[in-house]
């Protein structure tokens, strides 16, 4: 009995094997199992690129609208925060920016974002270094859940992604 309780406990914690692929971190996609939002990582453009951007990122609700946003970092010297935008315009090349005012109204998350590998939490790789096979984007879903993204209680992401494939 003990045995099959210890083989269960392994099972239950170990990262699937669709997760050891080897994929750029650019080009990886994630999953949140129970709900199906999908958080895309993408390669940006120069614009995108404000301040200390790491990665431009994408989330997708299981509805089909987009989220837009950035993980960026404090000179390795601190965790990565990364932030989500709804309701707004992204960056384009002929702007205009937003004001600060702006994207303090359409901000729908923010939170430190931690790679997860073998079960050890770790900084989040650059752009052509392989993606973690996990990731915890903190208070994700408490953020979202009171937000203007989801309608109900229990629609909301977790905190925690699985990768999910390697997009081209």
């Amino acid at each position: 009995m003990r045995i099959l309780f210890v083989a269960a406990a392994l099972a239950a914690t170990a990262t699937p094997a669709f997760a050891q692929v080897n994929c750029p971190l650019e080009n990886a996609v994630y999953a949140d199992p129970e709900n199906g939002f999908e958080l895309r990582f993408r390669k940006g453009k120069p614009w995108e690129y404000i301040g200390m951007t790491d990665a431009v990122i994408d989330m997708v609700t299981p509805k089909g609208e987009k989220l837009w946003g950035s993980i960026s970092s404090n000179m390795g010297t601190s965790r990565h925060v990364g932030r989500l935008f709804h309701g707004c315009p992204s960056p384009t090349a002929d702007g205009p920016d937003l004001t600060e005012e702006e994207y303090e109204t359409c901000q729908q998350w923010e939170g430190v974002v931690y790679a997860l590998n073998k079960g050890d939490p770790g900084f989040i790789p650059f752009a052509d270094e392989p993606a973690p096979e996990r990731l915890i984007l903190t208070d994700l879903g408490r953020q979202i859940r009171y937000s203007d993204v989801v309608s109900s209680p229990g629609e909301e992401p977790w905190d925690v992604l699985d990768f999910k494939r390697c997009a081209k």
